[in-house]
């Protein structure tokens, strides 16, 4: 355990392999997260910044402006370093494979070799640069130094806290309350008693034994999407259970379309949300799932690949493809069947191997998380995610029912179709 002056104990923890030389050092927080996000700006003007402690979490990004360099959230453990061992540490890192860069890439390792120098010029406290180190878990810091004229305040550190949003609490890991709706205290009363009037219950039979059952419905509003239904049920004789998602409100004027490429692990973690009127298509799987299969449901999409792993494992053809019976099918030897497939989709699991994921929906019910939501434009556009919205054809309508409703003067064209029957008779 170290007590850092000013701030908060730290674990700090080293390990050195005797036989390879593999060195590791890492630094863990022995208390809780702070309480807000936390965001410093350092000017580094002469050598004596070069020796300020500077703590990184593994959630804070740390950029230099001036050298177009940044350090990404989660990209290595905590640190707890200074200012110049930051520089060095990233000039060791981009140096470590360079030997085997200039024989298969020489044209890159030239260029890194170009920015090391970069880095290291800053090194001698003589070139003045800044450190921008965000950090949502609010466990980073920057040492102040003050002197006679500034006994309180750095002129050179400027520290910003804010709330942390709902992003920021899901990069960490926190518990996000998706349902934005408060109850009146006449209601929480009624939730401390066991009542909760924001769920209804619908009697229905059970689709597998057809005894009778509730169903439980609860609207809740998503953030940056719009109202939802959650449903669930469970029989209470067989055990059957079942979830959905479903669109709330008034149905849109215009479907969605979402393309979302996922080209890295994080982006697995993307929350994902597709209604049961909504199409889904994977090209590189040559995947492509009608409206309506699979249903509605809100998950990310490791979990979207894993459902579509369970689903596929379930089903009756992948029990002939093991035994006796594998040998007979030549496409299940050469790797090709639902086995197959699957093992594909483990691959995808990995994050290693880049793939897209489509969502169409005319009912404007698909959602994927962009982690860059709560930027300010233009900063909040994600590369990754392409939306977009278009007008539904005819036939989209027609086979949604959507000709067929009738919201303007209900009662007056209820009232003469019950005239016209009266009169056949």
């Amino acid at each position: 355990f170290l007590k850092v002056s000013h701030f908060r104990e730290l674990i700090v923890s080293s390990f050195e392999c005797p036989h390879c030389g593999e060195r590791n050092n890492e630094v863990q927080f022995g208390g809780c997260f702070g309480e807000k996000h936390v965001h410093y700006e350092l000017q580094v003007k002469n050598a004596k910044d070069m020796s300020r402690q500077l703590v990184k979490s593994e959630w804070a990004s740390l950029r230099i402006p001036e050298i177009d360099f940044e350090i990404p959230s989660k990209s290595q453990p905590g640190l707890l370093t200074t200012v110049e061992g930051i520089l060095a540490r990233a000039a060791d890192g981009l140096l470590e494979l360079q030997p085997v860069r200039r024989i298969q890439d020489p044209e890159v390792a030239a260029q890194i070799d170009a920015f090391v120098v970069k880095l290291n010029g800053l090194r001698d406290g003589n070139t003045p640069f800044t450190i921008e180190m965000s950090d949502p878990a609010g466990n980073s810091y920057i040492e102040a130094i003050h002197d006679y004229y500034h006994p309180t305040i750095d002129p050179q550190l400027t520290k910003f806290e804010r709330p942390r949003t709902e992003i920021d609490r899901q990069l960490c890991g926190l518990a996000i309350d998706y349902n934005t709706s408060t109850r009146t205290a006449e209601e929480e009363a009624q939730v401390e008693a066991g009542q909760l009037d924001d769920v209804m219950n619908m009697v229905t039979n059970c689709s597998a034994c057809g005894k009778e059952g509730y169903i439980k419905m609860h609207a809740c509003n998503i953030p940056h999407f719009q109202e939802t239904i959650i449903m669930a049920f469970k029989c209470d004789f067989c055990g059957y259970k079942s979830n959905e998602i479903k669109a709330g409100g008034a149905i849109p004027a215009k479907g969605k379309r979402i393309v979302l490429k996922v080209e890295e692990e994080d982006d697995l973690k993307r929350d994902l949300l597709k209604g049961s009127s909504a199409a889904l298509e994977i090209p590189e799987l040559e995947l492509e799932l009608a409206p309506g299969t699979l249903g509605g449901f809100f998950t990310s999409v490791e979990g979207l690949l894993e459902m579509l792993k369970r689903e596929l494992g379930s089903l009756p053809q992948a029990t002939f493809e093991s035994g006796d019976s594998a040998g007979v099918n030549e496409a299940i030897e050469e790797g090709g069947g639902i086995k197959g497939f699957i093992g594909k989709i483990d691959s995808l699991l990995t994050g290693k191997v880049p793939f897209t994921v489509i969502l169409d929906d005319p009912m404007n019910c698909v959602y994927i998380q962009n982690p860059r939501d709560h930027l300010p434009a233009p900063e909040n556009v994600d590369p990754r995610l392409e939306i977009t919205e278009y007008t539904r054809t005819f036939d989209q309508d027609e086979e949604l029912g959507i000709h067929d409703m009738h919201v303007e003067n209900y009662g007056e064209h209820h009232e003469e179709e019950a005239a016209d029957e009266e009169k056949k008779e």
